[in-house]
């Protein structure tokens, strides 16, 4: 079992301005797959309660096949006993992925990253150019552990329409990845305020978001969403679930930082700077402490293996 205390001697470094965490798809909706009903009071990011009207949620619910886990509310209390409300259940399981065996190796990659800048098209050719990169760094292990490749678009639209629903408010969030559309949002406006062109904070951003679509190519985020229907929303057990997502989600971009560091545009200089960019990342219930947030993309980048990044293995104190 793997935990992260290879990484927590690391020398601590000034922390730079706190920005918001990025708010992700909820749980409910990562996995289109599922075929499971909505279940009563079924959890939910508090924005997306605010931010969702009735009627298009009505309309997620039957255009996604019923993605919500199911709770029936009149088996709740009857029939076998119920768990406790902040027990976690063996998430083991999720950590099984074959994706996760040690020895996972990303390629080498060399990334030719233009230049960043403010103007649209130079921040969307930035995205995409390391896009390509992720795609390349990734696809290998992907295939040799039988998961299927599918791309990804990256949006540095501002206030865009998506198949997940509204954008949280910037104070709350930068941007998000919707499994339902295939693309990575990251409005420009909010990541040049949150940012501005400090490029190891946009490399470990996309890196994070694009970790979330790995998740969901092989089949993480639908075994994770599994798992919500056997405890409370908002329950001290379903925000651990959300933040060993994240922190997984880390771990990949240290992975692939690693990857790609010492070639290319990515020198040895900016793949460091970019992994202790999470330590910028809030405080947050749903996505750890910030000292916990950078403790796992640098395992992911000290050790270059994906198996490093089990987090569903790992105690309950390194995920908090």
């Amino acid at each position: 079992m793997h935990t992260v205390g290879d990484a927590a001697d690391e020398s601590a470094h000034e922390r730079g301005p706190v920005r918001p965490y990025l708010d992700d798809l909820p749980l409910e909706l990562w996995d289109s797959d599922a075929t499971t009903e909505a279940r009563p009071g079924s959890r939910r990011r508090s924005w997306w309660r605010a931010v969702l009207p009735v009627a298009l949620a009505v309309v997620l619910v039957g255009v996604l096949v019923a993605v919500l886990p199911s709770l029936d509310e009149h088996n709740v209390g009857s029939g076998s006993a119920q768990e406790a409300p902040d027990a976690v259940p063996s998430l083991a399981s999720i950590g099984d992925n074959r994706l996760l065996r040690n020895g996972t190796v990303l390629a080498d990659v060399h990334c030719d990253l233009p230049a960043l800048g403010s103007a649209p098209e130079r921040l969307q050719r930035f995205y995409t150019a390391e896009l390509r990169c992720l795609e390349r760094a990734w696809k290998p292990v992907l295939a040799e552990a039988g998961v299927e490749f599918a791309g990804v678009d990256v949006s540095i639209t501002d206030d865009p329409t998506t198949a997940c629903g509204a954008l949280p408010p910037a104070d709350e969030a930068t941007g998000l990845y919707c499994a339902q559309d295939a693309t990575i949002y990251l409005p420009r406006q909010r990541t040049l305020e949150a940012f501005g062109l400090t490029e190891q904070a946009h490399l470990a951003t996309l890196a994070h978001e694009y970790g979330h679509h790995i998740q969901h190519l092989s089949g993480i985020l639908a075994d994770a969403n599994g798992q919500l229907s056997r405890y409370p929303a908002g329950s001290a057990a379903d925000r651990e679930l959300g933040r060993r997502v994240e922190l997984q989600a880390n771990c990949f971009a240290g992975v692939f930082l690693a990857s790609a560091a010492g070639r290319g545009s990515i020198s040895e200089e900016l793949g460091d700077a970019a992994v202790d960019d999470f330590r910028n990342w809030v405080d947050s219930e749903t996505h750890g402490a910030s000292a916990t947030q950078r403790t796992w993309a640098a395992r992911g980048f000290r050790h270059g293996d994906v198996g490093h990044c089990n987090t569903w293995h790992a105690p309950s104190e390194d995920v908090a």
